[in-house]
């Protein structure tokens, strides 16, 4: 036996597992609420040391991410990319992503909104989840950039009011979604029942390294006979045995010694030699809870081969409707509701998330292609551009007939203007029909037509263009971006009738609307801006030495001023006017009047069709021997100013 005096006795200490816990230390408004009791208010950071340590945990939230993000963030019903830069360093797919990829590790995010001096934002920060916490009611947030290094070096922030902000204070927007809880404030992620699986997980790995990098892994017993040595040598024998059989994190050495002479030292294995089969059985439970907690329906979808799994394209498009349609659509839907109330105030229209489209196409072959793809879509994979006429099969390409023009001159069966379809080329795909006045399924837009949005738009006498762009607008997507290059426009107008400039060059003007509204604008457009202003009667402009006085005028101070937009975009309808243009195209020329994109859609509703897109109907061009869908006229956008803002 080995004397007591000669032993040590090792305690095990019992694994705990940090828990959400919210400790409330004050009921003030002013006081955040710590996250988490071990390690003090840093759960969050136990929630990343999660999702960096697990290699299953975070490829299933990296795809997961890769899934709701899709082809990102679009206009609703449009697919065009989101062109808005919310910060310095991020575009917006960039910070979308930031924002998805918390909401996911987390089940909330926030975001810093900052405002000019006109208490619009002009920038939208992402604040990453773990360096933010909150009061009570989640109406004062905090943030630390090190809360274990740094707790007291805190900047503090009210929450973001979509009624609002009239302190011109940053602001925080925190988003998250309902999650069944004893906690009141910070919500626990969506995987929270394998959160101790997700532990298992990664003490599994840390075992089969140390497997790998200690010789001597399995904790033993060593006993040495003939000897009873001081306490200085022991230790000396002890380091030399940790020293030569043990590694990092690897099994321990109980070492004893006995007064038998003539016996060798004996070594007693307490380990079982089996741990590594049960940990492998271990693993495959511990995988399956954790794919259940992430709602995963099949494991290939994450990357992970199920044994009697074919993986084929089919069942993995299967897989993937399954998942989309139980978890995907949700999280889209949380996210999108979020997200449309923190970009409502800057206009960027109603936002959803674009689908990547068949994820997991079979290969067809070039046979099977032709029998298949209309003639854009194999021109598509080509790299090549669509084609007019593309949108069909190409056994059903078929030519026109030729047809004769009668004795009158006029144009058979077609109502284009110009020169009937040749033979040789097949007519492009007809508009839905437009009214009384289409005839074979082509639209032609007549002088009755026009008697119906004749009353639309205002007239061009009461503007005065600021900027005419030289390009047609071709959809609605290109307006949106187009309102919003203008929008700087109309709160450079907002700055200089709200505060007035006393004795200011431009170059003046210009340092303090880049100081105060972050837009960057040259002398010549302040120029322009101020004598649109002076115009419409909004100011009274003074020119004192080098300097400019602007005051605002009466009919600017009026309590309607809100009502009417100074600087706006609208559109005038152009083109060449001849013996060729339609009564419709014609008169809405002669109308000689600038419309909203409101105005345009009305039309849209009343013909069936897009004016947008086809205008006055299709035509046929004799010189170039093509036909397009649209006539020789088009949208052009202007930026005006009301000269009389009350009509």
């Amino acid at each position: 036996m080995i004397n007591s005096e000669d032993r040590e006795v090792i305690k095990f200490n019992q694994h705990v597992t940090p828990q959400p816990t919210e400790i409330r230390q004050s009921n003030s408004d002013d006081v955040y609420v710590p996250y988490g009791v071990l390690p003090y208010n840093l759960y969050p950071n136990f929630l990343l040391e999660l999702y960096n340590n697990s290699p299953l945990h975070k490829g299933i939230i990296n795809s997961k991410i890769d899934y709701i993000i899709g082809d990102g963030l679009t206009v609703k019903g449009g697919d065009t990319p989101i062109t808005f830069k919310p910060n310095a360093s991020d575009s917006f797919n960039e910070l979308i992503s930031k924002l998805v990829n918390d909401y996911l590790i987390f089940n909330y995010y926030a975001i810093e909104v900052v405002y000019n001096k006109l208490n619009k934002p002009i920038q939208y920060n992402h604040i990453p989840a773990h360096k933010i916490r909150s009061n009570k009611d989640r109406s004062k947030f905090w943030y630390s950039n090190d809360w274990f290094y740094e707790p007291n070096i805190l900047l503090s922030y009210d929450v973001w009011s979509a009624n609002g902000n009239p302190d011109g204070n940053s602001k925080v927007f925190f988003f998250t979604s309902y999650s069944p809880s004893v906690n009141n404030i910070y919500p626990i992620p969506d995987y929270s029942g394998a959160i101790k699986s997700i532990e298992t997980d990664i003490a599994i790995r840390d075992f089969q390294i140390n497997n790998i990098e200690n010789s001597f892994s399995v904790s033993s017993i060593l006993t040495f006979f003939n000897s009873s040595p001081n306490d200085e040598v022991k230790r000396a024998i002890n380091q030399k045995i940790q020293n030569s059989y043990t590694g990092q994190n690897g099994g321990k050495i109980i070492v004893g010694f006995e007064n038998k002479d003539g016996q060798a030292p004996d070594v007693q294995n307490i380990s079982p030699t089996d741990w590594n089969e049960a940990y492998i059985s271990v693993k495959a439970d511990v995988t399956q809870d954790i794919l259940t907690a992430h709602s995963v329906v099949s494991p290939m979808l994450f990357g992970i081969k199920t044994d009697g799994q074919l993986g084929g394209a089919t069942e993995l498009e299967t897989a993937y409707e399954i998942f989309k349609n139980l978890y995907v659509k949700n999280r889209r839907n949380e996210l999108e509701s979020g997200l449309n109330r923190l970009f409502a105030e800057i206009n960027l229209g109603e936002l959803e998330f674009k689908d990547k489209g068949s994820l997991f196409s079979a290969t067809l072959t070039d046979a099977m292609k032709m029998k298949t793809y209309t003639i854009n879509e194999i021109r598509e994979e080509a790299g090549l551009p669509p084609l007019l006429n593309g949108d069909r099969l190409l056994d059903e390409v078929k030519a026109i007939p030729t047809q004769e023009p009668t004795d009158k001159g006029n144009i058979p069966n077609v109502n284009v203007v110009g020169s009937p379809v040749p033979a040789n080329q097949v007519a492009p795909p007809a508009p839905p029909t437009a009214g009384a006045s289409a005839k074979a399924g082509f639209a032609h837009l007549t002088d009755d037509d026009f008697e119906k949005v004749k009353h639309l738009g205002l007239a061009k006498e009461d503007f005065r263009v600021f900027k005419k762009l030289d390009y047609s607008i071709q959809s609605f997507s290109d307006v949106k971006a187009l309102e919003l290059q203008f929008d700087d426009e109309k709160d450079i107008s907002d700055y200089l009738i709200k505060n007035g400039i006393k004795n200011m060059t431009l170059t003046q003007i210009k340092a303090a609307i880049r100081k105060d509204l972050g837009i960057a604008v040259t002398a010549d457009e302040i120029r322009t801006i101020i004598i649109g202003l002076e115009d419409s009667g909004v100011i009274n402009k003074a020119d004192v030495g080098k300097g400019i006085t602007i005051n605002p005028t009466e009919k600017s101070m009026q309590p309607a001023l809100e009502n009417i937009r100074r600087v706006e975009v609208r559109y005038s309808y152009e083109g060449p006017q001849d013996d060729k243009n339609r009564p419709f195209c014609a008169k809405l020329m002669a109308n000689d009047r600038y419309y909203t994109r409101e105005d345009i859609q009305q039309m849209s509703s009343l013909f069936g069709y897009s004016v947008w897109d086809y205008r006055g109907g299709f035509y046929h061009n004799p010189n170039t021997n093509t036909t397009t869908p649209y006539c020789r006229h088009k949208w052009v956008a202007n930026s005006v100013v009301k000269i009389n803002p009350d009509k």
